[in-house]
Order: C-alpha cells, then sequence, then structure tokens
C-alpha cells in the first residue's frame, strides 16, 4: 500500500526523462483552433479539455472565456476523462466557479491524479506536455493537501519539460520560477531566461506572457524600466480578456501613467473587467467617476499615482521600491493575492478588494499584534436607516450592495454603519472592510492606526486576507 502511494511520484519523475513522441497532448499542441474545435465538436473528450484551458489561458489566438472554459470543461469531464477533471478543478480556482472553490479543486484534481489507471500519469511518462503541465499545477496547488503534499522541485521540472516543448502557459509558469527562484526547487535564479521565454509566449499573443512582460518593464525586472512598453504588454493582455491587466490598463489611463489622463479609457477597461473581477472593477470605476466629477482627467491635471503591480510570488518578496517623484503608490490592488509557493497566472481574484501596499521586507515578522479592543460605532447620522434585525452576514450584504453602489450610487455612510453592525456582531469580512474604508478614507477620514485595528480584529475572526494585510500595514508602518 505504501509503494502504491509513491508510485505516482515515481512515475512523474520517469516522464521527465522521455523523449517528446506522438502522444495526444503534443497533438493538438501543434493543431489550428479549427481542427481543435472540430475534434471537440465530434465529443472527443481530450479535444474538449484542451478546449478548456485554451479558453482559459486566451491561448491559440482566442479572447479569455472562463464561460466557455466551463462549457468544454464540463463536457470533458461528463466522459470521465482526466483532463476535463483537470480543467474543473482548475476553473474552480475562479470566484465564479461556486463559493466552496477550495473543495471543488481539490475534488476535481484528486479525480484526476488518483485515476484507477493512472492515465494522466501515463500520459505523462509518454510525453504528453499537457498531462506534464497538469502535473505541475497540482503539485503547486494547497488544495489537495493533506491526500498529496504540494512539491515545487516535482512541479519545476514538469514545468520545464511542457514549457520545452512549446506550451505557453507553461512556459509563463517556468519563467516565474526563474524570474523568482522561489525556495529550494532546483531552479536557479535566471531573469534573462525568465524574461525570453515570456518574450516567446507573447510571440503567440498569450495574455499572461503579456502581463508579466509588461510587469518586468513597469518594475524594471530583467529589462530596463519602461513604462510605455509596460503599457503596450499589459494593453495586449488586457484586449485579450485578461482582467488583472485591464484594470492596469485602467490605471495607467486613469493616472496618465505613460501620457495624457484619459479618464473615458479608464473606465472602458475598468468595465471590461467586471465580468472576472466585479468588485475591484466597480471600485475602480468609482474611482474614475470621482476624478471625472472632479473636472480631472482627459485633458485636467490629475495628480495620480503608479498602479501597484505586485509580484506573483509571495513567500520570499523584495523590498518595496521607492515610489516616484509625485506619484505615491495608490491605495488599490490590481492583481489578486496568488497563493504561496507558485501562482498561477490565471488565478482567481480575491474575494473582496484587497489592500495594496508594499510588500514586507524579507525577514519581517508574519506575527500578529494581540487583538485590539472592538472599535466603536462611527457616528452615522441618527436619521440613518438601518435595519434593527438581521444576521451579522445579512448586514455585510446589504453593507456591500451600499459599498459598491449595486443598486443605487455607493453611500459609503451607509456601508461604514452596516459593516459596523455586522463586525460588532462578530463578522471577520465586515471588520476587514471596515479596515479598508478606513485605509482608503471611503466615507471616513483616513486612519491607519485604526485600519490597522479592525485589520487585526478580522485576522483573529480567521479572514485570511486581514492576516495579510496585517502584515503589510505594520511593514508599512514601521510596527
Amino acid at each position: 500500500m505504501g509503494f502504491f502511494r509513491f508510485l505516482p511520484y515515481f512515475l512523474c519523475i520517469f516522464a521527465l526523462n522521455q523523449a517528446l513522441y506522438a502522444n495526444e497532448g503534443a497533438k493538438w499542441l501543434r493543431s489550428s483552433f479549427a481542427d481543435v474545435q472540430k475534434a471537440a465538436d465530434a465529443k472527443d473528450p481530450y479535444a474538449q479539455g484542451f478546449l478548456s484551458l485554451v479558453y482559459a489561458h486566451g491561448d491559440k489566438g482566442m479572447d479569455v472565456s472562463f464561460e466557455n472554459a466551463k462549457d468544454w470543461a464540463v463536457l470533458s469531464s461528463q466522459s470521465d476523462h482526466w483532463l476535463g477533471h483537470f480543467a474543473m478543478g482548475y476553473l474552480a480556482r475562479f470566484p465564479s466557479d461556486g463559493v466552496d472553490n477550495a473543495r471543488n479543486v481539490s475534488r476535481h484534481y484528486l479525480k484526476s491524479f488518483q485515476d484507477p489507471d493512472g492515465k494522466m500519469i501515463k500520459a505523462a511518462a509518454t510525453g504528453d506536455p499537457i498531462a506534464s503541465f497538469a502535473l505541475a499545477e497540482i503539485f503547486t496547488s494547497d488544495e489537495v493537501r493533506p491526500a498529496l503534499v504540494p512539491d515545487l522541485d516535482l512541479a519545476a521540472r514538469h514545468y520545464s519539460f511542457s514549457s520545452n516543448a512549446g506550451y505557453g502557459p507553461a512556459m509563463v509558469q517556468f519563467s516565474l520560477l526563474k524570474t523568482h527562484a522561489v525556495g529550494d526547487v532546483g531552479v536557479s535564479k535566471d531573469l534573462a531566461g525568465g524574461i525570453s521565454l515570456l518574450q516567446e509566449a507573447s510571440a503567440s499573443d498569450l495574455p499572461a506572457a503579456h502581463h508579466y512582460l509588461g510587469r518586468a518593464y513597469f518594475k524594471g525586472l530583467g529589462v530596463k524600466s519602461d513604462l510605455p512598453q509596460a503599457l503596450i504588454h499589459f494593453k495586449a493582455a488586457a484586449d485579450h480578456g485578461y482582467a488583472i491587466s485591464q484594470l492596469t490598463v485602467a490605471d495607467f489611463y486613469a493616472y496618465g501613467v505613460a501620457g495624457p489622463p484619459k479618464v473615458d479609457l479608464a473606465l472602458r477597461y475598468a468595465r471590461l473587467a467586471m465580468g472576472q473581477m466585479e468588485k475591484q472593477a466597480l471600485e475602480k470605476i468609482t474611482e474614475y467617476e470621482g476624478i471625472l466629477a472632479a473636472g480631472k482627467g482627459d485633458g485636467g491635471s490629475v495628480t495620480g499615482a503608479l498602479p501597484r503591480v505586485p509580484d506573483p510570488i509571495e513567500t520570499a518578496p523584495p523590498p518595496p521600491a521607492p515610489p516616484s517623484p509625485g506619484r505615491p503608490l495608490p491605495p488599490s490592488s490590481l492583481e489578486p493575492v496568488l497563493s504561496p509557493a507558485l501562482p498561477s497566472p490565471y488565478s482567481p481574484a480575491v474575494p473582496a478588494p484587497a489592500v495594496a501596499l508594499n510588500p514586507p521586507p524579507p525577514g519581517a515578522s508574519p506575527s500578529l499584534p494581540t487583538p485590539p479592543p472592538l472599535p466603536t460605532s462611527p457616528p452615522a447620522p441618527s436619521s440613518l436607516p438601518l435595519p434593527s434585525l438581521g444576521s451579522s452576514e445579512e448586514l455585510r450584504e446589504l453593507a456591500k450592495n451600499h459599498y459598491f453602489g449595486r443598486k443605487s450610487a455607493p453611500d459609503y455612510a451607509k456601508s461604514f454603519a452596516l459593516f459596523t453592525q455586522s463586525a460588532n456582531s462578530g463578522d471577520a469580512e465586515s471588520a476587514r472592510y471596515l479596515g479598508i474604508m478606513y485605509l482608503r478614507g471611503k466615507g471616513v477620514p483616513k486612519d491607519n492606526a485604526k485600519a490597522l485595528e479592525w485589520f487585526s480584529l478580522a485576522s483573529d475572526r480567521g479572514d485570511a486576507l486581514a492576516g495579510k494585510n496585517v502584515r503589510m500595514l505594520k511593514s508599512v508602518l514601521g510596527n
């Protein structure tokens, strides 16, 4: 029994020593989109699973479409094909695929990996680059614990194999390993090699490759910092449906980062991101409409800020870069908080707007302070209509409606009061939102100390995002 448990690992290693020859993954990798579509329409389960990944990645010249990706993944999984199950798990990482995403990721990934016939592992052992990519993704997933223990070294080998076979999404992942060299994964830091892989993948207009090239030019990572060039790559990704880049481009235009402000274009790109990152997009739209209401942008003067494009790997973040003169880092986040170890460039957006602060410097203590006393309620107007009854969850959802302006214009006073009621009833997410409001000055004066109190309280109640915010804010404040 013990040997059988470790047999898949030996087979996975064996796969890396095999020469690439005729197999299904290599076949569809070389095929045109029309040929893949034709086979998928003819109910080929492998082609259906592969087509799902094509839409998820924006591969083969297609725009990113999670809706189309989900449709094909379902069809493939209904045939009990390992690639269909993997695609279902891959897509379950996105908020649109359900509330209990972690459970769905684990269920589908393990169903793919633990197939009694070992079809995925056998495919990888015969040199299938798509199977190797799937195994690499599974080995970087924390959701598969405790059934499987993530193994970055093994994942790196599979990313390398799939990348060498020419699979663009694997090139992007392997490039992230090369440029960040997280932990002991047997991959030396190689900025030039990582950038070269991104350039190769971007030649086929793979959105994630363009996004990370944009980030490299924005940060001067392996290339000379070049904001106009960064915008070119971010825009190439945004125009193919990559939501993170859409919000990044929106900030570029709103604040004139690489040219004159164009708030109308900023609004257009923010609205494009609504399908994948609704909450962040709504917040940016409100922000830009405020700029227009103030008579700024589109020819007016805007004291803007560089958009934040954080590193995709949080286990060993670099020291925070000093902001450009006259352009302080903005209190907004354009990328999701990604998983530790090696995140996918297609990782889901966070369930709520995350705090956009510089990451803590290496060695910063992750310990959290003793939870402070519950902050007092805000001085809401006495005429403010608030429900006297209702669960903390109901209060929170009503508060979010006012915060994001879902049914009317945003009303921060009402949302603040409702979040406070919910937080005072023990709701962790509401406490995090109060921290965000104090940090950003939404409905209340900006107050980092109070923001830290609410984040600490939410973190103590088990809110993981609030815990990250506590560490980042303490780093920035020097606590």
